[in-house]
Order: structure tokens, then C-alpha cells, then sequence
């Protein structure tokens, strides 16, 4: 096992809209050390993200931006990915590590990986933040503080990549969640993509429907505002979103359908007993909805992990770690004498009995570890 991680230095940003523009301000915050370079076909947003101070340096194509840089972050849309990878492939300096924002993530990462040389590490994000407002001069430096962002690694992804790319996100005040890219698939069709349909459908129908009633957008009260405030996203993003993740969101529509149709056949036979406990059950879970809050670290756990020299290793105890709910605070990695060959794995979770669920995911991984409270009782 490598001694020394990869050191980040230099970082390239392709894309410099809200997302781009606010990682580049979210990175100089971590580290003032960091140099951003930034690249955009639009000429303005980069010379915005230069004289604005948020990118350091302005590259003329994509091979000037990614030469010297150890981490390459593409945050075009979801639907120029690929194209921005086929341009930079030749390009990139040995154990460059290369990242995306794409909110879908199996198909990408599965093409991703046959394109890019074996020496460089491509690992699969989605930060699940963003504003009604677009582009570079919306930029927000706390845009992805107390957001959800999530990185997709696979067997291939090597362990000390993943934990320079966890950390400096960790540091950001982002909760980072490592899961499988077809689990974040199917994750963000039901909780993402889903609302976005039902929200464009539901103005759809109220549009057509005006035809005949003159008043309905003149009435449409709270409730409809709320859940339709979506529909203003930007249409250009969506369909890209839709075509690209078709299978799950096709998926999420189904068992959608099923329940409304379900409600309907209820209330169509008048059975009131089922209506009330449907709406008792969803005001119940609604209310109940996590809610992110400071972290209480008498709930904080320490977790020890003896690991082999091999790849994979990170990635499989990250996603057994992540599958059961439980926040990774904090990666590192040392070696020890006791490890033949290997090293340990120091892990830090957060959360009511995180500690023992985290030990029970990872002992049925096939892993040692040592759990201890951070601050004792």
C-alpha cells in the first residue's frame, strides 16, 4: 500500500455555470492553496469567473486546462460528459483524478471507465445542490454546505483517490454518501427525478385545462406553488436528466401510478377508512423526515479497520457502510506492523448506535476492525 496519498494541487474545472462556479469558490475556501483553472465554451463565464476571483486562471481548450491538473472536475451538463472525456483522455497527467456532477451516474461511469487510461482515476459525483437562479454569476461558495454529495466508486477505484476527493468535500460542509452508481440510479429517480415529473405534469394539465377555465391559474392557492416550484428548472437539464437515467425514472413512474390508482379505486368505493390512514401515514413520514442538524459528538465512533493491499478495499467498505444509513465524517489510512502487507483504516461515523451497525456491515464484508466511542460515557 502506497505511503504517500496524491496531493492535490491543481484543479481544473470544465463548466462554469452555478455548479462549477460555486465548487470553484467552495475549493479556494478549503484550501487557499489550491490553483482553479477554469474552462467554459462560453468566453463570458470565464472572463466573470476571472475577474470575479473565483477561478485563478482562465485555459484556452481543454487540453490547457486538464495538463497539470490533479483533479479535473466536468460540470457541463449531464448530456456533454462523454465528450469532454474523449477530448481530455490523451491529455491527463499520471493519477490525475477525474470527477463529474452528473445526477445520473451507471451509464457514465460504466463508459467513463473504458475510455479513460488505467492511470488515471475516474470517480463518479452528483452534488444534490443547486438554485432556482443559473449560471456563473450565481455562483455560491456555501451552495454544497449541509447538501448531500454523493460519489459513485467501484471495485477499480483506488483507495487513496477516493479519500483526498472525500476529504476535500467533507471539508466543503458537505455530508458525503458513497453508494453504487445503479443504486444512485435508482435513489435519485424516486426522490429527484420523480418530483420534477409529477411537478411538470401537474402544471401541464392545469395549463390545458385553463383553456376552458379562465380562473385556474388565478386561484392556483400555496399547495400548488409548493409543488410544482420545480417545473421553473431549467428544460434543457431535464431532458438530459430523463433520457439519460430513463430506466429507473420509467421504474419510479410505475410504482407511482400504482399507488394513485390504488387511492383512486379506494376512493371511488368510498372507503374512508383507507383515505384517512393514507394521509395519516404520509403526514407522519413527512414530518419525520430526517432533518439535517449539528453533529452531537458524544454520538461520534471511531472505527478501526485492518485492510489488505488491494483494490477495491475502500470502495467496499465505504458502500457496506453507506448501505446501512450511517454518514462517513472522516477517512485516513495508515500503515501498522500488524497488518502484513496492508495497512488500517481509519474510519469516523456519526449517529445512534452508528457505531455498532457500522461494525456489523463490515465484519459481513470480511473485515477486522476495533470500534470505539470518541468520547466515552
Amino acid at each position: 500500500m502506497n505511503r504517500k496519498r496524491n496531493k492535490i494541487r491543481n484543479i481544473s474545472i470544465i463548466g462554469l455555470g452555478l455548479i462549477g462556479g460555486s465548487l470553484a469558490l467552495s475549493l479556494k475556501n478549503v484550501n487557499k492553496g489550491f490553483k482553479v483553472t477554469g474552462f467554459d465554451k462560453i468566453s463570458d463565464a470565464m472572463n466573470i469567473a476571472k475577474y470575479g476571483n473565483i477561478i485563478d486562471k482562465i485555459a484556452v481548450d481543454y487540453i490547457d486546462a486538464v495538463k497539470d491538473a490533479d483533479l479535473i472536475i466536468i460540470a457541463t451538463p449531464i448530456s456533454k460528459i462523454i465528450n469532454v472525456i474523449n477530448s481530455i483522455k490523451d491529455h491527463l497527467k499520471d493519477g490525475a483524478i477525474v470527477t463529474d456532477v452528473g445526477s445520473a451516474k451507471e451509464n457514465i461511469v460504466n463508459a467513463i471507465n473504458k475510455i479513460l487510461p488505467g492511470n488515471v482515476i475516474f470517480i463518479g459525483g452528483h452534488p444534490m445542490a443547486g438554485s432556482e437562479n443559473e449560471g456563473i454569476l450565481n455562483a455560491n461558495p456555501d451552495l454544497f454546505r449541509n447538501a448531500f454529495y454523493i460519489l459513485t466508486p467501484t471495485d477499480n477505484t483506488k483507495t487513496e483517490s477516493l479519500m483526498e476527493l472525500h476529504s476535500i468535500l467533507n471539508k466543503m460542509g458537505s455530508i458525503v454518501v458513497t453508494v453504487t452508481p445503479k443504486e444512485h440510479d435508482m435513489i435519485v429517480s424516486l426522490i429527484s427525478h420523480l418530483p420534477h415529473v409529477l411537478s411538470t405534469n401537474l402544471v401541464k394539465l392545469i395549463n390545458d385545462k385553463q383553456i376552458e377555465q379562465k380562473n385556474l391559474f388565478k386561484l392556483c392557492a400555496g399547495g400548488f406553488r409548493d409543488m410544482t416550484r420545480i417545473a421553473a428548472s431549467n428544460p434543457k437539464m431535464w431532458l438530459d436528466i430523463s433520457l439519460e437515467n430513463k430506466k429507473e425514472i420509467i421504474k419510479a413512474l410505475d410504482e407511482y401510478i400504482s399507488y394513485l390508482y390504488k387511492f383512486r379505486e379506494n376512493l371511488k368505493e368510498n372507503k374512508s377508512d383507507y383515505i384517512k390512514n393514507h394521509y395519516i401515514e404520509a403526514k407522519k413520514a413527512r414530518v419525520n423526515l430526517p432533518k439535517f442538524i449539528e453533529k452531537d459528538i458524544s454520538k461520534l465512533y471511531e472505527l478501526m479497520i485492518s485492510v489488505p493491499d488491494r483494490k477495491g478495499v475502500l470502495s467496499e467498505i465505504t458502500l457496506a457502510i453507506s448501505s446501512c444509513g450511517i454518514n462517513i465524517e472522516d477517512i485516513s489510512i495508515f500503515h501498522s506492523t500488524e497488518v502484513s502487507g496492508g495497512g488500517i483504516l481509519k474510519i469516523l461515523v456519526q449517529g445512534e448506535n452508528a457505531g455498532e451497525i457500522a461494525r456489523n456491515a463490515i465484519e459481513s464484508a470480511g473485515y477486522e476492525l476495533r470500534v470505539k466511542k470518541v468520547i466515552s460515557d
